[in-house]
């Protein structure tokens, strides 16, 4: 996940640090990505208007406190580094709206990490975080966060708070479950909570009125509540290899649902109401436990569906 390309005049972007010198006051963006630094260049300090810094793909394993006098800075890319902490100097750069840090070796986020407050996206994939502090509540801009291939077992309460959210990414962490909280995130888009070890979700989840894709696949779920039956934007849901054993009576109501996967499950039967699914096309159902009977009849609900049962 970097930061996303802004439109830039050429006469503001910079692509190495002695042309960028030339001109100091007019550096805007600097991108130095790929240029093998092991160090976080002293130079960067003089420029007083910076406000995009890209440093992806480099060797730098530490950012200076000095990183809060870049006052302008509203983007900022240290993904793919050797990065095992962050200052907590870097929170005072208030007027940050894209952080991204994934990639490295961060075990711990300061707990001033809330102060962001105009953050927009927050990138932290591919770390070692083991938790996240609860002041990530505070970030409440926050439109997209990325905290992929960590450590986690758990999600702050707190992140109900991030009520602007659109897109939350947490898979290949330990998660046993999800924060009632969550219920209350009514702008998000996109779930992706596979590849953890989640055993329940919260009744809460039927709130995500936004939702139009959900991961849950690789997970240990045994069933669903019932109140996921009310996502009625929901495009796409993807379940396989979990040990769920049914599936809610009322699944009909997922009106916009096009692509289900409940492969690899426990599954004997489905509800006779999946046949209200009009814009239902595909269906993976391989690998459950379905006789016979309940596979044609599964067919004659679902005549318009592409249905995988291999």
């Amino acid at each position: 996940m970097n930061s996303e390309t802004s439109n830039c005049n050429s006469s503001m972007c910079f692509y190495s640090i002695e042309s960028a010198l030339k001109a100091p006051e007019s550096v805007k963006k600097l991108d130095l990505h790929f240029k093998d630094l092991n160090v976080f260049p002293e130079e960067i300090f003089s420029f007083p208007n910076l406000e995009e810094l890209i440093l992806w793909n480099n060797q730098i394993s530490e950012i200076p406190t000095e990183i809060k006098k870049l006052t302008s800075l509203k983007k900022l890319d240290l993904s793919g580094n050797k990065l095992s902490s962050i200052p907590s100097e870097l929170t005072e750069l208030s007027g940050l709206t894209n952080l991204v840090l994934s990639w490295n070796f961060i075990n711990e986020l300061p707990k001033t990490i809330g102060n962001l407050k105009n953050l927009k996206q927050l990138g932290l994939n591919n770390n070692l975080l083991n938790s996240l502090p609860e002041s990530i509540g505070d970030l409440t801009k926050l439109q997209e966060l990325v905290v992929s291939e960590n450590n986690l077992s758990s999600l702050p309460a707190s992140l109900g708070n991030l009520t602007e959210l659109k897109k939350l990414r947490a898979p290949g962490n330990h998660l046993a479950s999800l924060p009632d909280s969550i219920g209350k995130l009514t702008g998000l888009e996109k779930l992706e909570v596979h590849e953890n070890n989640i055993t329940s979700l919260p009744e809460s989840i039927g709130n995500l009125k936004s939702l139009q894709k959900i991961r849950l696949y690789k997970n240990l779920l045994t069933h669903l509540p019932a109140s996921i039956t009310g996502l009625n934007k929901l495009g796409k849901l993807f379940l396989y290899e979990n040990e769920l054993q049914e599936l809610p009576e009322d699944l009909g109501k997922l009106s916009n649902l096009v692509e289900l996967d409940v492969s690899f499950n426990e599954l004997k039967s489905l509800p006779q109401s999946i046949q209200e699914l009009s814009k239902l096309t595909k269906v993976s159902l391989t690998r459950n436990e379905f006789s016979a009977d309940e596979i044609n009849k599964i067919n004659t609900l679902l005549p318009k569906a592409t249905i995988s049962w291999n």
